[in-house]
């Protein structure tokens, strides 16, 4: 005869799983459906040439968002902000395709949180989260091309992502381009920071055609939903990972590359959970930040306080933020560093490298024969004010009215000081707040990650190692380019902080010839221990007629390098002197040596076409 015990023992088992059962049937589903590099290109978001009809049904029956930003308008780095529920600026995963290692300890996913507590979480299939620190098949359920939510056991509740490609910019490539046009080439009209080329004119009607894939690809998704029984029971989310496609949107802190559209649909059973009635738009200020603090509250999974997001749905919606802060840095293969903030009106960017040009010649998005156009019509003089803008270094600050200047292609910083100096101290407050790491210079980051007993993170929460006001001030006024700050500068180049010196030299080569005798200190500069501020040096001395010298120095740092960012920032310098005869004389081994990785195998590539995006390698 089994023992009391033993009967003891089933009933509570029996009653433990009844009681997960019940809260499993209390809990919503949430199928989140994520397109690639769009902007709000919808016939619900007011596009006349969009065929979208899958979405704009959702949108009839949800709420449609007016005011979404992505953090940072690319991919690996706007996944890494949502995988972690804070910007990819606090963990040091900022830069593109950077894997550096996160403290896990400190840092969950929001997958991993839903799956403790009881979801069957699904990744179909893209995850690029933009760091070592996470594998893929340990946080999900399933993370594949097959991982659905069918396979979930009877009962639990599922979070189910889809990712679509087919807005992705790789799209309107030549060679995967569609085959058909449905919107005429008299419909499209380029912004005012594009010219108007054949080939821009024909990327957008691809791109069109692409849009349109897409959102059938939405309409299956949500028929599955119906199938399978459980739309009544589903939240639906749809949005874009972040602005695209066409020139200056994609790695630009500009509406065109952070302004996303988001849709979010309730079914009747959790209607209390939504914030305003079927088919309304909501003008709060959302960011992508905010989306896992948001699904976590809906499903009643306890929030980390080191999320950074604000609840915007469900019973315990947050006050919405007054801004939302955004950020850029090494997006693909050139190192860049800009901050910005919007209200979801006003708009504020501080470039802290200003003699950058906007255009970098980037080797990925220069595969759009659209881009290559328009560089070419720069070249041959053929662009006005505002499209041969985009080919020059910015202002060091920009300021834009986006509700007058959709486009954000007039500069208010002089003519609005007021409002001016109020977003400035906005987006101090958010780097601060973040703890910003992005003002360690990567080539420095490159060499934390290698060291196993710290991680990025953990460098920078150190006072003494990373004092973020005081390197906050140094790069503001570095960025100002105003020669009275050149005494300032001097000075800190002293300091035994090699963050400090590095923003020192950055103030001194965005000064380029209106710094004052600084040669004896440049030289010294060229034999610091930190690769930073010695690059930095010789594209100073390079600016201060020792050209030849300089480059030599720059090719001797990048073959000297052991590791790719390294390398890739001395390579980069001579690309942004616009120097590709440095690498003249080189044998093929010699070349094949600079390569030490992803980044230096493209800007090797871009050089060795002497600098011309008609014979850039693929």
């Amino acid at each position: 005869m089994r023992s009391l015990r033993h009967y003891s023992f089933l009933y509570l088992a029996f009653g433990l799983f009844s009681a997960l059962a019940a809260q499993a049937g209390d809990r919503p589903n949430i199928l989140w459906i994520v397109s690639e590099d769009n902007g709000p290109f919808l016939g619900c978001y007011g596009d006349e040439n969009a065929k979208t009809p899958n979405l704009d049904r959702l949108a009839q029956r949800g709420i449609r968002y007016e005011n979404f930003f992505a953090n940072a308008p690319v991919c690996a780095v706007a996944r890494s902000s949502w995988i972690f529920g804070v910007p990819a600026v606090t963990t040091g995963t900022l830069h593109m395709r950077s894997q550096y290692r996160v403290p896990r300890e400190r840092f969950k996913t929001y997958p991993e949180l839903m799956k403790s507590a009881g979801y069957y979480v699904t990744n179909n299939s893209k995850t690029d989260y933009n760091t070592s620190s996470i594998q893929p098949n340990r946080i999900w359920n399933e993370s594949s091309k097959k991982a659905h939510y069918r396979k979930r056991p009877d009962g639990a509740p599922f979070f189910a992502v889809f990712n679509i490609h087919h807005s992705h910019e790789s799209r309107i490539f030549p060679g995967r381009k569609p085959s058909t046009r449905r919107v005429s080439a008299d419909a499209i009209h380029t912004p005012p920071y594009q010219k108007g080329t054949p080939e821009t004119i024909d990327d957008w009607r691809a791109y069109y055609e692409r849009l349109e894939q897409m959102d059938a690809e939405v309409g299956r998704l949500l028929e599955e939903l119906e199938a399978s029984g459980e739309a009544e029971n589903t939240i639906v989310v749809y949005c874009s990972d972040h602005g695209g496609v066409t020139l200056r949107s994609k790695r630009y802190l500009y509406d065109s590359g952070t302004r996303v559209p988001l849709i979010v649909s309730f079914p009747e059973k959790w209607q209390h959970l939504s914030p305003s009635a079927p088919g309304s738009a909501s003008e709060r200020l959302v960011q992508f930040i905010d989306l896992p603090k948001t699904f976590l509250s809906l499903q009643g999974v306890q929030v980390p306080e080191v999320m950074s997001g604000r609840v915007f749905l469900g019973e315990e919606v947050e006050l919405a933020p007054e801004s939302v802060f955004l950020f850029s840095g090494r997006f693909d293969e050139a190192p860049d560093n800009s901050r910005a903030v919007t209200d979801g009106r006003w708009k504020y960017i501080r470039n802290f490298e200003p003699d950058r040009p906007l255009f970098q010649m980037l080797n990925y998005p220069m595969r759009q024969a659209g881009q290559v156009s328009q560089w070419e019509a720069y070249q041959a003089g053929k662009t006005n004010d505002k499209q041969s803008a985009h080919y020059l270094p910015p202002q060091a600050e920009e300021l834009y009215d986006t509700q007058a200047d959709p486009d954000e292609v007039n500069n208010l910083a002089e003519s609005r000081p007021e409002k001016l100096q109020a977003m400035r101290t906005q987006l101090r407050d958010h780097i601060l707040a973040r703890h910003d790491l992005g003002f360690i210079p990567e080539p420095m980051m490159e060499a934390l990650n290698v060291v196993k007993t710290q991680t990025i993170y953990s460098f920078g929460q150190s006072e003494a190692s990373y004092p973020l006001p005081r390197i906050l001030d140094l790069a503001i006024l570095a960025s100002n380019a105003d020669p009275a700050n050149q005494p300032a500068l001097v000075r800190a180049f002293q300091d035994e902080n090699p963050i400090i010196r590095y923003w020192a030299l950055v103030g001194l080569r965005v000064l380029g010839a209106r710094a004052q005798n600084v040669d004896g200190l440049l030289q010294e500069a060229l034999a610091d221990p930190a690769p930073s501020v010695r690059i930095q040096a010789a594209i100073c001395l390079a600016r201060r007629d020792q050209r030849e010298r300089a480059l030599q120095f720059l090719l001797r740092e990048a073959q000297t390098a052991s590791a790719d960012i390294h390398a890739a920032w001395a390579l980069d310098a001579i690309k942004l002197l616009d120097a590709p005869e440095a690498l003249d004389g080189l044998s093929e081994k010699e070349i094949e040596g600079l390569k030490k990785g992803f980044n230096t195998r493209r800007i090797v590539g871009l050089l060795q076409a002497g600098g011309s995006v008609s014979r850039m390698p693929e």
